[in-house]
């Protein structure tokens, strides 16, 4: 499993991943994403909470869905990562 950070994702207005550039390459989501939430490992990730931040401290929202850019359609996973608003990628096949 290779996971990367995205550098931009663009959403509609839920919040759903519709666009994103993964390795050079523009992927335009075809299919509608499924969300989920998962626990984090927070007690891996943090010392103390910070004063405030208590969204994304327990949990991560994931994504699945098929995109395809220009040469090829790919299912992938994302995960948006908050409060820091980082997306992380795992492509599941090609």
């Amino acid at each position: 499993m290779k996971l990367e950070e995205l550098s931009a994702v663009m959403l509609d207005f839920d919040g759903a991943p519709v666009r994103f550039r993964y390795q050079n390459q523009d992927y335009t989501v075809a299919s509608r994403p499924v969300r989920w939430y998962s626990r984090k490992l927070w007690w891996l990730q943090a010392q103390s909470a910070p004063k405030g931040v208590g969204q994304g401290l327990m949990e991560v929202e994931m994504w699945r869905l098929w995109a395809a850019s220009e040469t090829s359609r790919i299912f992938f996973e994302l995960r948006h990562e908050l409060p820091q608003d980082s997306w992380i990628i795992n492509q599941i096949n090609s």
